[in-house]
Parts: structure tokens; sequence; C-alpha cells
């Protein structure tokens, strides 16, 4: 009797973990797109399953999340009454323009001699949005007359100062050491001047994982959803310095290697592109030395990028480092001066005291000016006979 029911038991058991095992299979079959990017940017190497990338079978299990996702999206967007809004509003400008009689084959648009300069896709907002904005600042710009082309060299002008105005917004983009330095900016912002932030900051991102989460592509779309954004914060680094995911084939790129610089300087730079075509200005941190070597060594070449990207752009820039009053390589959990008791650091070694996010919020508070309203003739002379 008892023989059985423990076979009964074993049965049962085994039955369970066949459930188990098959249910784990099929979510990793059907979640592998995003499990692959977790992966990769949690352990910098490839995942276990990755070589049965290319079998059919195993890739419509992607093809399948991704059609139920769209799925989703398409009933979210059916049942808002979204898109019964936009068909009658669509319906309402169809109206309004039948309303209109033009000759036989006659055609409304844009006609540009010699082509248009920029390839759409290198931009990253629709031409549209770009007659709406201030002409961007570049090295070499090329103005055409006819067949004639004139190329105008026009100087950078190296920036010091981040200028905001009333009804302006700031930007900030980083990864978890930016989610504690933001609100305090943000807080100072606020209270002097009334000015809004926007704080997209988010712990464990960077530059080298794109995949993950896409920092140009996200900083890009906030512009352009939000006019009013005029100064751009940027603080990353620490989950960068590790082998990156090759934009092509399956062998991971060196770090430190000419094709990881290479990318990298690439994205770095499509940040401050897209800020300029956006007439913003660009305040970068340097992350800081770290108690661990290897990593701290990682920051100083990640610093070495930033620098001459920023300042070949003429953004604004400044390490970290600078504020610490870190000499060198050398690391403290105080100010590097040993002026202070006062810790600046926390405990792992990476981020920051409260008393170190505020000091650093302070120095990137100091670069951005407020320009004031100019005041009205009556409203000056009422003030001086006051």
């Amino acid at each position: 009797m008892l023989t059985s029911e423990f076979k009964n038991t074993l049965i049962k058991a085994g039955q369970v973990l066949f459930i188990v095992l098959i249910a784990g299979l099929l979510l990793i079959w059907l979640n592998q797109s995003s499990l692959e990017r977790f992966w990769q940017q949690k352990y910098h190497q490839d995942t276990p399953w990755s070589n049965m990338a290319g079998n059919a079978t195993w890739d419509y299990g992607a093809h399948l999340n991704e059609g139920i996702q769209a799925a989703g999206s398409s009933f979210a967007y059916h049942a808002s009454g979204q898109k019964a809004k936009e068909e009658k509003a669509a319906e309402a400008l169809a109206n309004q323009h039948s309303k209109l009689n033009f000759p036989h084959d006659y055609r409304v648009g844009l006609n540009f001699l010699n082509g248009y300069v920029y390839p759409a896709e290198t931009l990253s907002v629709t031409f549209p949005e770009l007659l709406k904005r201030p002409q961007a600042r570049t090295n070499n710009t090329k103005v055409h007359f006819g067949t004639f082309t004139a190329k105008q060299n026009i100087p950078i002008v190296p920036k010091h100062i981040a200028n905001i105005a009333k009804g302006d917004q700031v930007l900030f983009a980083g990864d978890s050491m930016m989610q504690g330095i933001a609100p305090h900016v943000k807080n100072m912002l606020l209270k002097k001047y009334n000015i809004d932030s926007i704080n997209l900051s988010k712990q464990s991102t960077g530059l080298a994982y794109p995949r993950f989460f896409n920092w140009p592509q996200t900083i890009a779309k906030a512009l352009n959803d939000n006019p009013n954004i005029k100064v751009l914060v940027v603080f990353l680094g620490p989950n960068d310095p590790w082998d990156m995911p090759p934009q092509a084939g399956y062998k991971y790129v060196k770090f430190k290697s000419e094709g990881w610089e290479q990318v990298y300087r690439e994205r770095i730079s499509d940040i401050l592109s897209t800020a300029r075509q956006h007439n913003v200005d660009v305040i970068w941190v340097g992350p800081p030395n770290m108690r661990k070597n290897t990593l701290s060594d990682g920051m100083k070449f990640l610093r070495s990028l930033y620098q001459s990207e920023v300042e070949n752009h003429g953004e604004i820039y400044f390490s970290a480092n600078d504020v610490l009053k870190y000499k060198n390589d050398t690391y403290s959990d105080y100010i590097g001066d040993e002026s202070s008791t006062i810790k600046l650091r926390s405990g792992d070694g990476i981020h920051f005291s409260t008393k170190g996010q505020q000091a650093i919020a302070e120095k990137v508070f100091s670069l951005i000016h407020f320009e004031e309203e100019a005041k009205e003739p009556h409203e000056t002379e009422q003030s001086t006979s006051s």
C-alpha cells in the first residue's frame, strides 16, 4: 500500500515538473527577444539559446509574440475610440479640401533644386517639424544655387552656459546616477525660476546596449514631443564598459577596441546632433572614479570619449571628478582634497550619498542661466520713481 502511494506521488511530482518545464520553455520561446536583450545587458554575453536563432520554428515564437503585442495595441487603439476620432477628423479635412477646385493634374508640394541636401533617414525630426525650428549650427553647411554649390565653413562656438527662459523645459537623461541627481536640480529650477523639467533617467541603461534601452531614440522622441525643451542634461557611464553586442553577426565587439570606440562615439554624436537640430543646449556630466579599479579604468576611458565629442559639438562638459576634487585616479568616499569629512559616495563605491548628489546637482544648476524677461519702459519708470 505504501509503495503504491509513493509511486503515485512520484508520478504526480514528475508530471508537475514536466508541466513546469514545458511552460518555462514556452515562455522563453515566446519572449526570446526581450529575454535576449536583458541577458546581454546583464551578463554581457550571448544567451544560452542564441544558437537557435535562424531556425524557422524557434524564430516563429518571437514573431508570434510580436503579433500578439501588435494585436493588443491595435485593440486598445480601437477600444479607446482614438481610431474613430482620427477617421472623423480625416473626413472633416477631406470635406474641407473637396471644396477647393484645382486645375486638372495640379499638384501641391515642395520642389528642391538638386534634391534635398540631407537624407530624410538621417534626421530625428520630420521636414515639416524642421521648418518650425531655427537652423542647426554645423561645421559644413552647403548652400545650393542652381548648379552651383557653395560650401560655408561656420565654426562652432563653444558654450559655457545653457540658457533657458520663462516657459522653457529641461530634460534629464541618464542611468541610476542621474536618478539621484535629477530630482535635486529639478527642485532648484522649479523653486527659483518656476521652470518645469522632464526626468527620463532609468537605471541599468547606457549607450552600449541599445536593444535593451535606446537613449538616442528616446531623447529624439522627447525633443520632438516637447518643443519647449531648451536644455538637455546627460549623465551615463557605469553600465557601458563591457564588450558590446555586434550590430551585425554574432561576435561581440571588445571594449576599448577601435570598432567599439567608433560605434560608441557615433551614439554620443547622435544625441548631440539631435539636440543641435532642436536648438537645445547640452550639459554632459562625466562619471567619476570608482572604488573598483577595473570599473574606474573604464570610466576614465568613457570620460575621454564624452569630453572630446561634447567639446567638438560646442556643448558643455564637466567631470564629476572636478566636483568631488579627485586627483588623477584616486577614489575617496569623501572630498578628494580631504577638506571635509562629509561622506559623498554610497557604500557600493559607484553612486553618491545625498550630499554627493546635491554637490553635483549644484554644479549642473550653476551652468544653467535663466534669462529674465525684458521689462516694459513704463514698468522701468515706475520702479525708478518708487
